[in-house]
């Protein structure tokens, strides 16, 4: 019997409280009296998807956060249920959700992989015949006969990706298991994938990676909202995803980092113009790429006042990742440089390449003086890596050294 995934008009809806609204705790929802009123409101993370895979076929599937991509696998790996529409699979299911999910913490690395066996229906013989190509794959050294629990994450990741390449299912499931391993480990399991497919059977992935999504499928998806967007060959789908990407609303992204209106002005002094974000000799709205020259160019004009009394005037400039992690701050005057005593000026922060990890970071440019702010912007912008990093979420891909100059006074 060939593998196969059938999936129809599938549906799946989340009903979550407004604002985080109902008891925060069981003991307040045991001995709460009677209760406000709360609303509700529903999140669909899955609208009519339908496609099918079949035997033999490596699928990629790509999105922006939110999009449904996981929930979607956690149905086809049967550990979630769809509101509606149907799901037929035919085949045994491997699946990889999060790191290390199929492991058993308290037993050996050895241990795990003849219970993984076992719990997919494989004879003693069948386990014993993988059980030496499995270790060698993974490569953990003495660690394979010891507890799960004193492995790192990333050994974790390469345990779980080998028992799964090696008990060979019919179908594998995987959600970014590969960035938990080094280059070298990522490197062989996409051999090791294409081998599996070659096989007969299904590979099934979601990854941010859009390289290797090309690299290793031979079909790709992209979700967004939960809806298919384009079912097709790899790298035209992957295209059309960084296009749409890169055409992302500033405003949307804005939002997320909205902690109040700072309300500062001081128009006498000075202002902030305008932020320009310049990749390619081209201003960009939202979406920088990683490694490639990256500029943040700051325009604005300084007020003459009165002879004696002036202020050095500096600018500031700082960016902090969604999560609040402070990335890097400088001023214009730590470089030694300083903006004119009045008119227009333009300053350039070069990064030359753009070495900032893929996410989501807000700018932060301020002009002031002794006396405080004058003038404050603030913009956001996503950084999409198109050549997908092995290793988990860096925060830099390198320390970088960042120049400030100013370009231009007039």
């Amino acid at each position: 019997m060939k593998a196969s995934i059938h999936v129809s008009k599938l549906c799946k809806s989340f009903v979550l409280a407004e604002k985080g609204a109902g008891p925060a705790s069981l003991w307040q929802a045991l001995s709460a009296g009677k209760q406000a009123a709360v609303s509700y409101r529903e999140v669909r993370a899955l609208k009519d998807v339908s496609f099918d895979v079949r035997q033999g076929e490596r699928v990629g599937v790509i999105g922006r956060n939110g999009a449904g991509k996981t929930t979607l696998l956690s149905i086809l790996a049967g550990v979630a249920e769809s509101t509606s529409g149907t799901v037929e699979i035919v085949g045994d299911v491997h699946a990889m959700l999060t790191i290390g999910a199929v492991l058993r913490e308290e037993i050996t690395g050895r241990e795990n992989i003849w219970l993984d066996g076992t719990m997919h229906g494989k004879s003693q013989e069948e386990i014993a015949s993988h059980v030496e190509a499995i270790v060698a794959f993974a490569d953990l050294g003495e660690f394979i006969d010891r507890p799960v629990r004193t492995y790192s994450s990333g050994m974790k990741g390469r345990l779980a990706f080998s028992m799964g390449a090696f008990i060979e299912p019919d179908i594998l499931i995987i959600d970014e298991t590969l960035a938990v391993g080094d280059a070298f480990f990522a490197d062989k399991s996409m051999r090791r994938m294409k081998e599996i497919a070659r096989q007969g059977r299904i590979v099934f992935m979601v990854s941010h990676s859009l390289g290797s999504i090309v690299d290793m499928c031979d079909r790709c998806i992209w979700l967004d909202q939960g809806k298919i967007v384009m079912d097709g060959e790899p790298k035209s789908v992957t295209d059309a995803y960084q296009a749409a990407v890169t055409q992302a609303d500033e405003a949307e992204l804005a939002r997320k980092f909205a902690e109040g209106e700072i309300v500062i002005s001081r128009p006498e002094i000075g202002r902030i113009t305008r932020v320009d974000l310049i990749q390619d000799s081209k201003v960009i709205a939202a979406t920088a790429t990683a490694f490639y020259p990256f500029e943040i160019r700051v325009a604005g004009v300084l007020m003459l006042t009165t002879p004696g009394l002036v202020r050095p005037v500096d600018l500031q400039v700082a960016l902090t990742r969604v999560d609040g992690r402070p990335i890097w701050r400088q001023r214009l005057s730590a470089t030694g440089q300083r903006l004119p005593e009045s008119g227009a000026f333009t300053v350039g922060v070069t990064f030359d390449p753009m070495l900032l990890g893929a996410d989501l970071y807000g700018l932060d440019v301020l002009l002031c003086d002794d006396a405080g702010p004058i003038d404050t912007s603030r913009r956001a912008f996503e950084v999409i890596d198109e050549q997908g990093q092995h290793g988990g979420r860096p925060l830099l891909y390198y320390p970088p050294v960042i120049t400030t100059r100013a370009l231009e006074a007039s």
